[in-house]
């Protein structure tokens, strides 16, 4: 089987982490499988030529990676699309066509995603992570972007949003198409099977960990701090280590730490930088309870990491995180955005427990991601999703 992906986000030159939910989703695809990535972006540097991607951890293959360097000006989507086009011009002459396009998210590749696949007579099937589709995070679509996600959506065999939620929104642009929910995939460096441990330092404060952006628009930074002192009123002894940060999020760090100190426990707030996901899955196995406080979601791959480690979460009722916490307190507590009450209870809650010698078990936390978010359970359902396309 040959799958050309369209990927609109990918890890590139100018932006390392851009879209690695995306990269990981195609190291997932089993042996047996011919891939190649073709994105498109501006800025980049080089030529038109194929790398193979040594370095795609899980993969069981070599992923042929193909760059194309766009002028970084206006027009830039004008500018993607012919690079997208002229690539594919060359596969075609050079005899190389794919038996199925997957486009990883309807963005900027999606015009000629949609495009290639009609003229070459393919399936077309679309992941999705964006929260573009949501309009409770502000954003909402510009006028050529929701034409070409709406084609893309209309025209394609299968839709496979990282979860339910995000298929809802989907299907108001293309109700008629089938969906199967694909979530994101674990790198294994996160593995507790792979490197198991007991979670947590055995005495103590109870060790906190939260790791993102850090934008608060997103990620509700201050809201997480003022719960934080409401804890320590309640006589809580904890410390919370905060690793991410880049572009906005980085930015606004100085104004966190000064928000800290006014709050009184600057002390027990530790900013840690961007960290490589070696080194945040380190920090996961040394901590008691991930804290994620978001105003919107999809499914952030940084709560299935942390369950992949065994690290019980308190997470928002955002996007698709109920699905996999409500009612579940073995992963963890699910709460409300916004409430900040719910924060502090959620956080005695955790630190009785660990008083007390109970805090969630992380084998069995562990177990369930495994099965559901491993690089074999991912490969397998997009792979069982090409052969539903292709009968």
């Amino acid at each position: 089987m040959r799958v050309l992906h369209f990927a609109s986000w990918y890890p590139n030159e100018v932006h390392p982490q851009l879209g690695n939910f995306v990269r990981r989703h195609i190291e997932a695809i089993p042996a047996g499988v011919e891939s190649r990535v073709v994105h498109a972006w501006p800025g980049l540097s080089g030529d038109m030529e194929p790398s193979i991607d040594l370095d795609h951890v899980g993969s069981s293959q070599h992923i042929q990676t193909h760059f194309l360097p766009v002028v970084d000006a206006i027009p830039r989507r004008w500018r993607m699309a012919n690079a997208y086009n002229r690539f594919c011009r060359r596969l075609e002459s050079e005899g190389w066509t794919p038996d199925l396009i997957h486009l990883h998210i309807a963005a900027e590749a999606a015009e000629p995603a949609a495009s290639w696949a009609k003229r070459w007579n393919v399936p077309l099937v679309v992941s999705e992570n964006w929260t573009a589709y949501h309009s409770e995070n502000g954003r909402a679509f510009r006028h050529k972007e929701r034409r070409a996600m709406r084609r893309a959506l209309r025209f394609s065999a299968l839709h496979l949003p990282v979860s339910l939620h995000l298929g809802k929104a989907m299907a108001r642009f293309a109700d008629q198409v089938p969906q199967r929910v694909v979530p994101n995939v674990v790198d294994r460096c996160f593995s507790f099977v792979e490197m198991p441990t007991s979670q947590g330092p055995s005495g103590g404060p109870l060790s906190l960990l939260h790791v993102s952006s850090l934008v608060d628009e997103h990620k509700n930074i201050e809201g997480m701090l003022r719960a934080m002192a409401g804890a320590v009123e309640h006589g809580v002894d904890f410390v919370l280590n905060v690793f991410g940060g880049a572009g906005k999020g980085g930015d606004q760090v100085e104004s966190y730490r000064a928000i800290a100190q006014t709050l009184g426990i600057s002390s027990r707030i530790k900013f840690h930088g961007a960290a490589s996901a070696k080194e945040v899955a380190q920090a996961m196995r040394n901590a008691d309870a991930f804290v994620l406080f978001s105003r919107y979601e999809n499914l952030p791959c940084v709560l299935l990491e942390a369950w992949s480690t065994g690290l019980p979460v308190v997470a928002t009722n955002v996007g698709g995180v109920g699905e996999h916490l409500k009612d579940r307190p073995e992963l963890g507590m699910l709460i409300e955005s916004e409430d900040e009450p719910a924060l502090i209870q959620a956080i005695l809650h955790f630190a009785r427990r660990k008083m007390e010698g109970d805090l969630p078990k992380p084998e069995t936390i562990a177990a369930h991601a495994e099965a559901r978010f491993s690089v074999q359970a991912v490969g397998t359902q997009i792979m069982d999703a090409y052969r539903s396309v292709l009968k």
